[in-house]
């Protein structure tokens, strides 16, 4: 028998493998890649092909699990980011790169939702008056601990296996290790998706993959349309957008700007590792910290969302201005602080508006803006970043953060006059 706390269990151990995965290679893939020849520019691109697979995908995916189940989608999705991290391993020309994020891509967006909506709808058939706030942010501070965690043995495993061929030369080198072990804690994951998740009252099995494929395009139309008819699902869309291009601004040009810093990478994953680590502990403290504040801020989350928004938007502008690495390394860590805090507001606004049917593909369309925000930040703000400058290229990230708070206040004033409406007493009739 399901009770909530098992469900949580489950999610939770699902959570911590996924982005352990992506996180161990995260600390060093830029550098993967420099050592393989390609430039700042061209990553920029890869990492926009990659956002661009994800853009074309992400919706019908979604709609793929809404209409056959959101296990058998994830399950294909972590296997397909599996073999893209085997292609990963032994690329050496930009084509092999390219497909590598192509498929990593093809994974992300199947994977984008299916289990998230699997939570949710699950929670909610099991307690259908609870507030989802909190079980999300504590799974926004699993996946964050689970990040520090990954990248500070990214930074590890190359400092302990420094006898093996340089970076460059070989397809096992101290930084490719991590792509080893990312596609181990992969296969776990795998694993325990198919033991322990089940769906069997959420969602009834709708038949085969061809049968699913074909109700794709109306779910599709069916979301498109939620999306356009809803305001709020509109504001919160715009917001994820600037959160996405600052993302991206934030993953392509973070190791190459801390590499000036401190003289070189060659010798310093360790350093690599700890920083990213670092930042992803005060994202997780962020997010658990989004409970009380929650509470402080009487569940008003868009009102909490446009606070802590603002805050990252500042942060970045002030660590694009920094030149020593003290300072650097501090404001780069209040800035994943700010984003801890507003994840769980944004999932919690976004599920409270989108019907439990259509779950996968709604958050597939919110992932949709991240990523579209993401292509313009790779490869416009990677342009800016060659031109002129990392520091440019954050200072403009930096700005649409603070200007997209905004969308958050917005959403707020609708909320509260739609609280307003509900609670009016009716006016006696004489």
């Amino acid at each position: 028998m399901r009770t909530i706390t098992r469900v949580q269990r489950i999610y939770y151990l699902s959570v911590s493998l996924f982005w352990l995965s992506i996180a161990i290679t995260l600390p060093l893939m830029v550098l993967i890649l420099q050592s393989r020849g390609v430039d700042l520019f061209q990553i920029g691109l890869l990492m926009g092909a990659y956002s661009l697979t994800i853009v074309i995908l992400e919706v019908p995916t979604g709609g793929l699990a809404d209409a056959i189940g959101r296990k058998r989608v994830a399950m294909l999705a972590y296997s397909i980011i599996l073999i893209g991290g085997l292609v990963l391993l032994f690329s050496f020309s930009f084509a092999a790169f390219l497909l590598a994020f192509i498929l990593s891509g093809v994974g992300r967006a199947l994977a984008s939702g299916s289990l998230d909506a699997w939570f949710v709808d699950t929670l909610l058939y099991l307690e259908p008056e609870i507030d989802i706030q909190p079980p999300l942010a504590k799974a926004g501070t699993i996946t964050l601990i689970s990040l520090g965690i990954g990248t500070l043995l990214g930074g590890l495993l190359p400092r302990a296996l420094s006898s093996l061929p340089a970076e460059g030369t070989a397809v096992i080198t101290p930084f490719t290790t991590t792509i080893l072990v990312s596609g181990l804690v992969l296969a776990i994951l795998l694993v325990v998706i198919g033991l322990f998740v089940d769906e069997s009252q959420t969602h009834q099995d709708d038949g085969t993959w061809k049968q699913g494929f074909r109700q794709v395009p109306s779910i599709v139309g069916e979301a498109v349309g939620l999306s356009r008819r809803n305001p709020t699902i509109v504001l919160l869309l715009g917001a994820t957008l600037a959160s996405g291009l600052a993302l991206a601004s934030i993953e392509s040009f973070w190791s190459p700007h801390f590499a000036i810093l401190i003289g070189g990478s060659e010798g310093n994953s360790l350093f690599f590792g700890a920083l990213m680590a670092g930042s992803f502990l005060f994202g997780a403290f962020g997010s658990m910290a989004s409970i009380p504040l929650s509470r402080l801020f009487k569940q008003r989350y868009a009102l909490l969302a446009s606070v802590f928004q603002g805050f990252q938007g500042l942060s970045l502008i002030v660590l694009a201005l920094q030149g020593t690495v003290g300072l650097s390394v501090a404001f780069f860590w209040l800035l994943y602080l700010g984003m801890g805090v507003v994840n769980s507001p944004q999932a919690t606004l976004m599920n409270e508006e989108i019907p439990s049917e259509r779950r996968s593909s709604m958050l597939s369309v919110q992932s949709l803006a991240g990523y579209a925000g993401s292509i313009a930040g790779s490869v416009l703000l990677g342009y800016l970043a060659k031109s002129s400058s990392i520091g440019t290229a954050w200072i403009v990230a930096g700005v649409i953060l603070l200007v997209s708070l905004v969308l958050y206040l917005k959403v707020d004033i609708r909320r509260t006059r739609m609280q307003e409406i509900i609670h009016e007493p009716e006016t006696a009739v004489p």
